[in-house]
C-alpha cells in the first residue's frame, strides 16, 4: 500500500473588521462608520493624542487596459488586475441629547443627554492597482479638515507606509504631483524611499 503523506496547508487568518477593532478599543461604545460590514482593518496607528485606523475594502478584480496609466509600459498596465481602496479613520466621540418638543411654543428644549457613540471619521484615502510584482499607488491624499494639522505630514507618511506593507508586490509606482498636498511633495516622496524611475518618465518608483 502506498504511503500517503498529509499536506498541511496554512490558511491565512480572516481579517478583522474595522468596527470589531474599534469596539475592542472602546468597549461599551456604539461604533458608527459607513459600510461597517465591508471595511477590513489593516493596521492601528498610535498618534500623539489618539489612535488611528488604516482599513481597506475587499480586493476586487479589475479588467486591465494596456493604456491605463499613461507613461507606464503596456506590460505593466496589463498586469494590474487587482484593485484596493484604503482609508484612514480617526475615532471621534459624539454626544447625544434628549429633546422635548413643546408644540404650543413651536420649539424644543434639551432636557438631558444620552449615551455617546464613537464615529469613525474619514481622514484620507488611497487607491492601488496591482498585479503579482508591480503596483500603482494613486490618489493618496488627505481630506481638507486634517491637512492643516502640524503633525499631518508625519501621520500621512505612516498611513502611506501601512498601505505599502499591505501590498504583495516588489515594486511600487506613483507620480510626483498631488494637488491636495502642500509644497514639498517630491521631498515627501523621497522620505518614503521613492526616486524618479529611470525607465518611465513622470513616474517615481520604490523597490520592496
Amino acid at each position: 500500500m502506498a504511503n500517503v503523506t498529509a499536506q498541511h496547508l496554512e490558511i491565512a487568518p480572516r481579517p478583522i473588521k474595522l468596527v470589531q477593532a474599534a469596539a475592542e478599543d472602546y468597549p461599551g461604545k456604539e461604533i458608527r462608520v459607513s459600510f461597517p460590514d465591508r471595511w477590513d482593518l489593516v493596521e492601528r496607528l498610535e498618534a500623539q493624542d489618539r489612535r488611528l485606523y488604516v482599513a481597506r475594502l475587499p480586493v476586487s478584480q479589475e479588467r486591465p487596459r494596456r493604456d491605463h496609466f499613461y507613461g507606464l509600459s503596456p506590460e505593466i498596465n496589463l498586469s494590474l488586475t487587482a484593485y484596493r481602496h484604503y482609508k484612514l479613520f480617526a475615532p471621534q466621540l459624539v454626544p447625544t441629547f434628549q429633546m422635548a418638543w413643546y408644540s404650543h411654543l413651536g420649539q424644543g428644549r434639551i432636557i438631558g443627554t444620552g449615551p455617546a457613540y464613537m464615529n469613525l471619521r474619514e481622514m484620507g484615502q488611497a487607491q492601488v492597482w496591482h498585479g503579482d510584482r508591480e503596483a500603482v499607488l494613486w490618489e493618496c491624499y488627505g481630506f481638507a479638515n486634517d491637512r492643516p494639522r502640524k503633525d499631518w505630514p508625519v501621520t500621512w507618511g505612516r498611513f502611506w507606509q501601512a498601505v505599502e506593507r499591505d501590498l504583495p508586490v516588489s515594486r511600487i509606482f506613483t507620480q510626483s504631483i498631488e494637488p491636495t498636498f502642500q509644497a514639498g511633495y517630491p521631498e515627501f516622496l523621497g522620505q518614503q524611499g521613492y526616486t524618479p524611475d529611470p525607465s518611465f518618465e513622470r513616474w517615481w518608483s520604490k523597490p520592496r
